[in-house]
């Protein structure tokens, strides 16, 4: 755990139990809010515009469904996309998972990702509904604009001026160590492939403290991804959409925590900005299914 004030020292305050600062986790949909910033980084670039087409970046889907969503749509939850693929194949990568403790997304490349995209129907387009393929669907739109590899990106504009060193998107050889599932199981950790962006990164918590930090004095790049968007439908009426960031008001108050949390087969996570007071926290956890608790731990300590 680490929570972070910069109104007062010393600025990061660690706990650990059975880790250290240097232990690896991972962070789950945490990477999402990772993945916007990317997102606005190539705005400022001018690599893609929020009114682009899925179709505009990938061919191929040009002429399915899924060619016409735009990408404030895929950032927001809002394309219509599933959370995921419903097929016959992702019912047995279900089954591998949860009966074997494997990884369920072996074997899913990039070209796997705008596959399964093409062949989606959009289900209430325009409400939010929270989907890990228009997650890394846009974090491949980016790859392609960006004409370098997501995890190549995202290391090199977002991660590194941060000085994140030891974090990265995990692949089959470098990943975090096995997780913990909700019932003491060894869970494999999730190399995602194609679908990092939408989950695949590994991190520190001396690392998240950085990003942190960074996104609280204002030195992270892509910024912008923790700014709300106006008129975009969430799931509660004191909630508000950045980029995939989720920014929600106390009832009565006009205080917002920016934040967003994380979960895997063996990890559970949550990260939590209060901008005007200047903390954050941010919790790890090698044991999936722990994401509530560490809000409610995480709300205190804020």
């Amino acid at each position: 755990m680490a929570a972070i004030d910069l109104s007062s020292g010393p600025h990061v305050r660690f706990s650990f139990i059975d880790a250290e600062g240097s232990t690896r986790f991972e962070i789950g949909s945490i990477t999402k809010g990772l993945t916007g910033m990317l997102l606005a980084d190539s705005l400022g670039r001018g690599e893609i515009s929020l009114d682009t087409n899925v179709g505009d970046v990938l061919p191929g889907t040009a002429g399915a469904e899924a060619g016409s969503i735009r990408v404030t749509e895929l950032c927001t939850h809002t394309s219509g996309l599933p959370r995921t693929v419903r097929r016959p194949l992702a019912t047995l990568r279900g089954l591998r998972y949860r009966v074997l403790q494997l990884n369920p997304y072996h074997g899913l490349p990039t070209s796997s990702v705008i596959e399964q995209a093409e062949g989606q129907p959009l289900t209430d387009r325009g409400q939010r509904r929270y989907s890990n393929l228009g997650a890394a669907l846009l974090g491949q739109m980016l790859a392609h604009c960006g004409g370098a590899e997501y995890a190549v990106l995202l290391r090199e504009r977002i991660l590194r001026p941060m000085g994140m060193t030891a974090s990265d998107v995990a692949t089959r050889r470098d990943t975090a160590p096995w997780g913990t599932s909700p019932a003491g199981l060894p869970r494999q950790p999730w190399a995602m492939e194609g679908f990092a962006p939408a989950g695949g990164v590994y991190s520190t918590i001396e690392d998240m403290a950085k990003l942190a930090r960074a996104l609280l004095d204002g030195s992270a790049p892509g910024l912008a991804a923790t700014l709300a968007f106006e008129g975009i439908p969430t799931d509660r009426a004191n909630r508000q959409s950045g980029m995939f960031w989720i920014i929600e008001t106390s009832q009565g108050t006009t205080q917002t925590m920016v934040w967003h949390n994380g979960g895997t087969g063996g990890y559970s996570s949550f990260m939590g900005i209060v901008p005007h007071r200047q903390r954050a926290v941010v919790i790890l956890q090698s044991v999936a299914g722990r994401g509530a608790g560490l809000a409610r731990v995480a709300a205190e300590l804020l």
